[in-house]
């Protein structure tokens, strides 16, 4: 399997150059390769090449890799003579570059938010063009996606916006509307197009179409993790706004959330007053991946399917091989391995537990660390 080594896409006349331009090699001698690929959010990548001189100096940060028809961005490189490792985030990662932007014109009285309205689909496009588009941002804050596919995503929604990553925004709306999305190289033209996805139904429960099935039974799993905690979540927020006013938002129902189920905690919310309509959704906001933790976790056999019975994003059946239990679960998360010719197949199902390092970050932005 050979990865195509590219060189970032540049503007030109309003133009992006192309891909057959920008190629600069391309190799099949992978020693060893790692990527989680994310239905919502930014996936992370590591990829060791044996040290090749020749080969080094085509390398360049901030290039491209096409791989196992993934994309990936190149921002970490580093050889010792034997090996040169190569690491960074997938194309996704584009969008972790900019923050959400807006004059005051667009929306006078607002204070610093930028509104979408409409279809989960109008507003990511209105937030992609506001802070990514050539010819609408300001310049110097293009990215090379010149499409948006897909006619997915035309659930109503709304969203408030101020000074937020643009993954982080388009994250949260896709996450709302139960689809993901992608950024993919044109490979035969020039640019990146952002791809949304729904994921299509293959478990247990429907008849449509054939059945996905993890289990001991079927031999195509070679283990099993589950993860149920509540330690990650919070369902009732404390929003304060400029005035020391105090308005309560529950994620649930109030009626579920008491007692020891009640997890409280408080976030600021200055621009905006709780007279605000959109106050209350800005506040759960803050506190969206502090939920409570259900997810599966398969190591898959390499034989299992995926990329031609299903795909991240697909409902598929999953059976406990302890309790024998079958749930339908979606794919979140899909971790490949390739190391000494051996294919690593893992997949994550539900919501996972955040990992330390985020949960603080998480805490901080939505001021949880401070307050709480």
């Amino acid at each position: 399997m050979f990865a195509k080594f590219f060189r970032m896409p540049t503007l030109t006349n309003g133009v992006w150059s192309s891909f057959s331009d920008d190629f600069l090699f391309a190799t099949n001698k992978i020693a060893e390769y790692e990527y989680t690929k994310r239905f919502t959010k930014t996936g992370a990548f590591t990829m060791v090449l044996p040290f090749d001189e020749t080969m080094l100096k085509k390398l360049v940060l901030n290039g491209i890799i096409y791989f196992d028809n993934d994309w990936l961005w190149i921002q970490n490189l580093s050889y010792d003579g034997r090996r040169t490792e190569l690491s960074g985030k997938d194309c996704k990662g584009f969008l972790d570059t900019r923050i959400t932007l807006f004059a005051d014109e667009q929306h006078p009285g607002t204070q610093g938010y930028d509104i979408a309205e409409g279809t989960t689909r109008d507003c990511i496009g209105h937030y992609i063009q506001n802070n990514a588009a050539y010819g609408i941002c300001q310049a110097g804050r293009e990215l090379p996606i010149v499409s948006y596919v897909g006619d997915i995503g035309l659930s109503s929604d709304s969203y408030m916006a101020r000074l937020e990553c643009l993954s982080d925004v388009v994250g949260k709306l896709c996450e709302n509307a139960g689809i993901g999305y992608d950024v993919q190289g044109v490979l035969r033209d020039r640019g990146f197009r952002m791809v949304t996805n729904k994921g299509i139904n293959r478990g247990f429960s429907q008849s449509d179409r054939p059945r996905v099935i993890f289990s001991a039974r079927r031999r195509n799993i070679i283990s099993q993790q589950f993860e149920h905690g509540v330690d990650d979540l919070y369902n009732v927020v404390y929003g304060v706004d400029g005035n020391e006013n105090v308005l309560s938002a529950y994620r649930g129902s109030a009626d579920l959330d008491i007692g020891l189920k009640r997890r409280e905690c408080t976030t600021s919310v200055s621009e905006v007053t709780i007279s605000d309509p959109a106050f209350e959704k800005y506040a759960l906001n803050a506190i969206a991946d502090n939920v409570e933790t259900h997810s599966f976790q398969v190591e898959a056999s390499a034989s299992s399917g995926y990329g031609e019975m299903y795909e991240l994003g697909d409902i598929v059946a999953v059976q406990d091989i302890f309790t024998k239990n079958i749930e339908d679960v979606q794919i979140t998360e899909v971790s490949k391995s390739y190391r000494q010719g051996q294919q690593r197949l893992s997949l994550t199902f539900g919501k996972p537990k955040q990992k330390p390092l985020q949960k603080i970050v998480n805490d901080f932005l939505s001021g949880t660390a401070r307050r709480r």
